[in-house]
């Protein structure tokens, strides 16, 4: 009866561990496709939303050709026979992209053609991010150490691409403004002019004796400028009319680097 019963025993514990096996190989088995499930369900949402972008700047580009190059069909049966394959469900989604990105590729090449002949340049800013790369400039300096109040600090030249575009400037520096009830103030000025309407501009103003020298940093963004070489310039002088501040001690640039960056951006 005893042996019976160990018999017995033994056969319930091994269904249990065999039950317990299975229900985690099942679990696990289901995680793991789960996992798999989202991982090709996020790759194919990721590839449609590629395929929709491709798609929006093709009709972009289709619609700018038929108003400012006077094109009735784009590259003709071709180009209609790419648009279809476009649109094709029974092609892949790689297939699709690949057919869309070549589309592109010759739309750019045809719009780029037209404009030069015509000899102007690219007139919508929608279609600036399709051709343009981003025009930015970095520039440096070890040690300015320019302890002058009034007049230009340092002054580059940055090319400006397009007319519809704005210009972004950063600077971070070291200034200083010595004198009780003293100020000094930082500005930038593009072709010897202030921006307009908003000026770019940092003040500082004094009210004790002190003699600090501080990491600083300001920018702003200047619209209304034309395209072409603009001689960019950060000023140091006395604050604006009717702040009560005399023109203080102004310095630059304290051993340490100065770094300037210009970026030509669009404006929603």
């Amino acid at each position: 009866m005893t042996l019976y019963f160990f018999l017995w025993l033994h056969h319930k514990v091994n269904c249990l561990i065999l039950y317990t096996k299975m229900k985690f190989t099942l679990i696990f088995g289901s995680l793991i496709g789960l996992a798999a499930f989202c991982f090709v369900s996020c790759d194919e949402a990721a590839k449609q939303l590629e395929l929709q972008l491709l798609t929006s700047n093709i009709e972009l580009l289709e619609a700018a050709l038929r108003k400012e190059c006077n094109h009735t069909e784009n590259n003709g049966l071709i180009g209609r026979r790419r648009r279809a394959l476009i649109r094709e469900k029974r092609l892949s989604i790689d297939g699709r992209i690949s057919v869309a990105s070549h589309q592109l590729i010759i739309l750019k090449k045809e719009y780029m053609n037209c404009k030069n002949y015509k000899g102007t340049v690219l007139t919508g800013s929608k279609l600036l991010g399709l051709f343009a790369p981003r025009n930015i400039k970095h520039y440096s300096w070890p040690a300015l150490n320019d302890g002058k109040d009034s007049g230009v600090i340092k002054q580059v030249v940055f090319k400006k691409l397009f007319s519809n575009t704005a210009v972004k400037v950063e600077v971070t520096t070291n200034m200083r403004v010595a004198g009780k009830g003293k100020c000094c103030r930082w500005f930038f000025t593009f072709d010897n002019q202030e921006c307009k309407p908003q000026t770019i501009e940092s003040a500082r103003y004094m009210s004790s004796t002190n003699d600090f020298h501080i990491s600083y940093s300001f920018h702003g963004v200047c619209p209304a400028l034309n395209r072409g070489n603009l001689v960019m310039a950060l000023n140091v002088g006395k604050c604006r009319n009717g702040s009560g501040y005399a023109l203080g001690d102004c310095y630059t640039g304290r051993y340490s680097t100065t770094h300037l960056t210009v970026e030509e951006i669009e404006l929603s």
